[in-house]
């Protein structure tokens, strides 16, 4: 584990389960929380390489999760940390062949219910939800997104994409688009397509696009912008200082 820390223990195993699907989920709980006080909640969607029914490999297959619950993260933004696992089968979303075609699917429901779900049963600040995924994940945000606009305060979406049709509904939420340009499973016009689609829209989004040869540059392979992404203190500090009552 990065930094020494377990955070299989950090990050507590639940499943969520209706009469139709039972959800693997991990949550992360603020250790110290204030009696009144209300706290964000980071969702992660997690990238097609951890699908399964462990409820682990969404943690512990790289910092897209445990950045949030990092000491360092913590202590200037407690938060609780939501990371569902997506079955092995599913996909958080349809296939991404095109960019029209996408559209949000019932594990994407499921997983709106289990937010909801968490903010029932926790102290959280429904102002400050925020969403993030990477590849797999990145294409589910932005359905989510698309799905329960009105639930989020803000997105980062690292490696993904979504249906250039439907920017309108999610033209209103801050989002941070990160990929490299060289990438090789999700190619990069997928987040070029939503950028300048949104920025017709007057949208609030940003874009860091990491050049050719920058991830071989850092010892990466160049699917893997989440690991600069992630690392990028300013991304965090503008993630937590986005909410609902800005908009």
């Amino acid at each position: 584990m990065s930094d020494g820390i377990n955070y299989l223990e950090k990050f507590k195993p639940f499943a969520y389960k209706d009469e139709f699907i039972e959800m693997p989920y991990r949550l992360f709980i603020p250790e110290s929380q204030k009696p009144g006080e209300k706290y964000p909640l980071v969702v992660f969607l997690h990238g097609a390489g951890e699908r399964g029914r462990d409820n682990e490999k969404q943690i512990i297959a790289n910092e897209g999760a445990t950045v949030w619950a990092s000491p360092e993260v913590q202590e200037k933004h407690p938060c609780f940390v939501l990371a569902p696992q997506c079955p092995e089968n599913g996909y958080w979303g349809t296939s991404f062949r095109t960019s029209d075609e996408l559209e949000p699917n019932s594990l994407l429901s499921t997983v709106f219910l289990l937010i909801n779900q968490v903010v029932d049963e926790y102290p959280i600040d429904e102002e400050r939800i925020y969403i993030t995924g990477l590849s797999m994940g990145g294409f589910g945000t932005v359905g989510l997104l698309t799905l329960c606009p009105e639930r989020f305060a803000a997105a980062v979406v690292v490696c993904g994409g979504g249906n250039v049709k439907k920017v309108q509904k999610i033209s209103r939420i801050p989002i941070w688009f990160f990929h490299a340009e060289d990438d090789d499973v999700v190619p990069v016009r997928f987040s070029r397509e939503l950028v300048e689609a949104l920025k017709k829209l007057n949208a609030p989004v940003r874009y860091t696009e990491y050049p050719k040869g920058y991830m071989e540059s850092i010892g990466s392979f160049p699917h893997a912008s989440w690991i600069p992404a992630y690392k990028d203190t300013e991304m965090i500090e503008w993630l937590f200082s986005q909410s609902k009552a800005q908009r």
